[in-house]
């Protein structure tokens, strides 16, 4: 089982605080915990901030994250487990389009950013809105992390529009203010 989840070596350039193939192993980690009974589980892979040598550096981590994702989503197909968890991968904020000349880096970019969404009994294998050519603004079918939010909401059987806790004041809040499942998913 550890050779499915340990990754070839990558290319491309592996800074101070990037993964290394080995890094794999934390998706391992992730299926133990979820089947030890875990109700939420975060496997962080860092160096996505590539405000210098993007390309670089996305060729080495892209390959770690593209395969211990692979690994983790069949080994949980196989357990029968994927239904039941929904797997989430998602930064705060897209990068920019172009590449900065000076750098070879790409910036925070709020406008657009992507989210992956696998598992959880949703229907996936579908893209959910686009952006311009150039990755500029998005053109269709924007989505928001609170649509997001609403969705993984509704895997777990809550209506996060409706459904309430108290803050520290004791003052009822909602879980989401704004936000609706995506209909895409939603079976």
């Amino acid at each position: 089982m550890l050779a499915r989840y340990t990754a070839p070596a990558a290319s491309g350039r592996q800074s101070t605080t990037s993964e290394g193939p080995e890094s794999v192993r934390k998706f391992l980690l992730a299926r133990r915990l979820i089947e030890a009974g875990a109700r939420c589980v975060s496997v962080s892979i860092s160096d996505f901030d590539t405000h210098s040598d993007n390309f670089p550096r996305m060729r080495n981590l892209l390959p770690i994250v593209d395969f211990g994702l692979t690994a983790l989503i069949t080994d949980l197909e196989e357990r029968g487990l994927l239904d039941q968890v929904a797997i989430v991968v998602w930064g705060e904020f897209g990068r920019t389009p172009r590449i900065d000349p000076k750098t070879g880096g790409r910036h925070h970019w709020p406008q657009a950013g992507p989210a992956l969404l696998a598992g959880g009994g949703l229907r996936t294998g579908q893209v959910i809105g686009s952006t311009d050519r150039t990755g500029d603004d998005v053109t269709s079918r924007p989505v928001t992390h609170k649509d997001i939010f609403a969705t993984l909401y509704g895997t777990l059987g809550i209506d996060a529009r409706t459904t309430t806790i108290n803050d520290p004041t004791g003052r009822p809040q909602y879980l989401l203010d704004t936000g609706s499942p995506l209909r895409e998913l939603i079976g």
